[in-house]
């Protein structure tokens, strides 16, 4: 596979990508991340998905109306979450749909 190819990276390749020293990436990912920036995926060896990080970007300098890379996989999607107490019942996958 080209180094290109890949599309999980890790800390040095996605800086090497985006022409800066990784010193610098990782002070300012905790910052970035919060702003949208994909995060590392602990699935793939704590790495970033590449084409998440370059759609990011993109949108981030106004080359994409859409903003990429801001939704990774979580541990439960938000519709099977329960609401607090004050709210409704959210769903929670036992509903019975008949």
């Amino acid at each position: 596979m080209a180094k290109l190819d890949k599309l999980f990276v890790t800390e040095a390749e996605c800086a090497e990508r985006i022409g800066v020293p990784t010193d610098e990436l990782k002070a300012i990912a905790a910052v970035l991340t919060k702003q949208g920036f994909p995060p590392q995926d602990p699935l793939f060896k704590n790495r970033r998905y590449w084409p998440a990080v370059r759609a990011w970007l993109d949108w981030r300098y106004g080359m994409s109306d859409e903003p990429g890379g801001i939704y990774p996989p979580d541990e439960m999607e938000p519709w099977k979450r329960r609401r607090g107490i004050t709210g409704p019942p959210g769903i929670d996958g036992k509903e019975n749909w008949k």
